[in-house]
């Protein structure tokens, strides 16, 4: 690996320019200013007492794409963030956590229940099958699909990291059919609050927001009985009311509701942090009043729905100290994400149901070993191997208002199962610290069935299929300040129980889905600068170019056509830059994300010709900006962010005629974060306090169904003992 390091966020392209500049001729920072010992970082790899300089993005340690590296020396686009990150901003849903990262988009309504997730032009708010993207907790596998209702449950508090690999490259650890990209989540650690010798540390954190009238607070109780042993507790609860617009008008259904509780324990067997027993249980739950369609608010009929999310898990790690050939991790998981909707009178209770519930229940298997080796003085080698098992059960009982049972699932949503079997081999070849190779390969073995009939048609069959995913990608280091990239990934997405098992009297099943196959390439570069106009000042800066081509798309067919099938080929491609620049007291980052989406079958269901089409699922050009300045006596960080999307449009699928404007916008907030340090009684206390949307603008983002929050002001205030 280069010696990139030290590294984080976004500045303008105006600095990439410079920076580049500086690469071919300019001034040169010293390799010994930019590697940093591990004394001077703090866990998530950024320096502990300079200032703004922490602040930065792209020198963030990223865990998720094999061997740990630095963001700036991974070669994909991939953005983490840590807890920081996360507190600061004082996100109500998963959906507001994400929202700033280049090229990822929330989908669909706005409130907790109702968001899925877009990549780079991939992701739909409607269905939310969406297995293009793929969202791990914990390495836990989360997948739900109820119409019209978002994919994915949970709260911000939980987490204390976040990690977003954009591309289909990710397909091989992580399995195959991410063609956008993977979402990874990690929960909190008794170890992330204990230090040096403390046995208990007890935090509280409360919040609040003005348009809303959102409250929140938490609890997370971490102790240390014995040297070996690690226990948490985190207990947190959420509840907004529908927040109004900038117009003043309020906005259904934007409720973001739910109370979690995560529990967690690590035993260090022999007292050797490298090899441990733990356990985690987890449970995120909402039970209120929401309008049946939370995606697009097209159907505003009431209905009381509990939603759950819940996941268990067994792990063990050993680094086996000593031994390069061994560093297993393995993990055992059951999880349940359920939705229970009673009292639906008002859309189709015969049909849907008056009371009905969405079940998906899966137990889910990992092994893997990491080997390091070495070839030489020249070559070192990370080989990752792994094994993973996936069961999913899907049901759906439905009754009538008068209690009477309806056949189980509905005919676009059929009960069912999908077993999954995988293996993956990656390796990480490094010639002299500058040259990486990263090659992989995944297999797949996915199995579905389903028993769901309708008036016409026999007990469908089965449906079995393997795919195999590989890749390759390389990383060149010129020197301590500039590399270059590229990558070459195909993975397939096999079809999901609503696919293939979908049907109505005029629209048959389709047991004959051919695989979406996808063929991504990817080529970028970084620079990476130190004391350029002051003593410990930094400038980073991150380029990805992308082109990712899918064959046998999967979608809706007309009357007369099975209900989903393939339809030919789509094309995605954009740009991503991330830049940034640091001072002890100043930092400025940007990140920027131009993604174009097109429909190229280039027939229609007739045969005849077809002109190729924007797709409606490309978000629109988005350029984020962010900067601060850190006051270090008073432990004080000031800063703005902006948001500027530009206009962007919807299309007729046959024709290619506007539909739809979204109007381009400019969106400004102002935040604030304390840290006292002083007297005793307010050593611990941290107090966040921002103003988002300052103008009180009206906007809608391109992919949401529903405009966005007017102005609002946010206080959070926690204190660890």
């Amino acid at each position: 690996m280069s010696k990139f390091s030290g590294r984080r966020g976004g500045v303008s392209v105006s600095v990439l320019g410079l920076a580049l500049a500086l690469a071919a001729g300019g001034q040169v920072a010293a390799p010994a200013a930019l590697a940093q010992d591990a004394d001077s970082k703090t866990d998530t790899g950024t320096e502990k007492d300079d200032g703004a300089v922490s602040q930065l993005s792209l020198g963030k340690i990223v865990v998720s794409t094999g061997i740990d590296k630095v963001a700036i020396d991974t070669p994909q686009s991939v953005t983490t963030l840590d807890q920081e990150d996360i507190d600061n901003a004082q996100a109500s849903t998963i959906g507001d956590l994400l929202e700033g990262i280049p090229g990822v988009s929330s989908v669909g309504g706005v409130s907790g229940l109702g968001q899925g997730f877009n990549i780079r032009g991939m992701g739909t708010g409607v269905a939310d099958s969406d297995s293009r993207i793929l969202i791990n907790v914990d390495g836990v596998s989360k997948f739900f699909e109820q119409y019209r209702m978002g994919g994915f449950f949970s709260e911000p508090e939980l987490y204390k990291r976040v990690e977003v690999l954009r591309g289909p490259s990710s397909s091989t650890l992580y399995g195959a059919g991410a063609l956008a990209g993977v979402i990874n989540f990690q929960t909190k650690d008794a170890s992330d609050f204990l230090r040096g010798d403390d046995r208990l540390m007890v935090r509280v954190k409360g919040s609040g927001e003005s348009n809303a009238d959102a409250r929140a607070g938490s609890v997370i109780i971490a102790g240390r009985p014995t040297d070996n042993l690690d226990l948490l507790l985190s207990l947190s609860s959420r509840v907004s009311d529908d927040y109004t617009d900038g117009n003043g008008d309020v906005v259904v259904p934007s409720k973001a509701e739910g109370d979690s509780v995560l529990t967690k324990a690590r035993y260090y067997v022999g007292g050797d942090k490298g090899h441990s027993v733990w356990a985690s249980a987890e449970n995120w739950q909402n039970d209120s009043y929401q309008v049946y369609d939370q995606a697009e608010a097209f159907a505003t009929t009431p209905v009381r729905r509990k939603t759950v999310n819940e996941s268990y898990i067994i792990g063990y790690d050993n680094a086996f100290d000593g031994n390069d050939w061994l560093d297993v991790k393995a993990q055992l998981a059951y999880s349940n994400m359920q939705v229970d909707q009673t009292e639906n009178a008002g859309f189709s209770p015969n049909g849907v149901g008056y009371n009905s519930s969405y079940v998906y229940k899966t137990v889910q298997g990992r092994l893997e070993n990491t080997s390091t080796l070495t070839f030489g003085p020249d070559w070192n080698a990370f080989v990752t191997t792994g094994l993973q098992t996936y069961k999913q059960e899907r049901r759906n009982p439905r009754y009538r208002q008068d209690g009477s049972y309806i056949n189980p699932g509905a005919t676009t949503h059929p009960e069912g199962d999908l077993t999954r079997y995988s293996a993956f081999i990656q390796g990480e070849f490094i010639w002299k610290e500058k040259l990486t190779i990263i090659p992989g390969v995944r297999v797949d073995r996915v199995k579905l069935e389903s028993d769901y009939l309708i008036a016409t048609q026999t007990k469908p069959e089965s449906v079995e299929d393997t795919g195999v995913s590989p890749k390759i990608a390389v990383l060149y280091s010129f020197n301590d300040n500039f590399n270059l990239f590229g990558s070459l990934s195909r993975t397939v997405r096999m079809p999901v129980l609503d696919e293939v098992y979908s049907a109505t009297a005029t629209q048959p099943l389709n047991l004959n889905l051919e695989n979406e196959e996808s063929t991504n390439y990817e080529v970028g570069g970084a620079v990476a600068f130190g004391s350029l106009f002051t003593d410990r000042d930094k400038l980073h800066a991150k380029l990805t170019v992308f082109r990712n081509n899918v064959d046998n798309l999967i979608a809706r067919g007309t009357t007369g056509s099975p209900y989903f099938r393939n339809f030919g080929e789509a094309r995605y491609e954009g740009v991503e830059l991330e830049a940034e620049y640091a001072t002890r007291r100043f930092f400025t980052r940007a990140a920027l994300s131009v993604v174009d989406g097109e429909d190229r079958t280039g027939l229609t269901s007739a045969g005849l010709p077809k002109p190729i089409i924007p797709l409606n699922t490309v978000p629109a050009d988005e350029l984020t900006l962010n900067a601060g300045y850190v006051i270090p006596s008073w432990n004080l960080t000031l800063g703005w962010r902006g948001e500027f999307a530009k206009e962007a449009y919807k299309y007729n699928a046959t024709t290619g005629a506007v539909t739809d404007t979204t109007d381009d916008y400019n969106i400004h907030s102002l935040y604030a974060v304390w840290k006292p340090q002083g007297e005793a009684v307010l050593r611990g206390v941290d107090v966040r306090l921002s103003v988002d949307n300052i103008g009180d603008e009206y906007f809608q983002r391109h992919l949401s169904s529903l405009p966005a929050e007017g102005r609002t002001v946010k206080l959070s205030v926690g204190k660890t003992f």
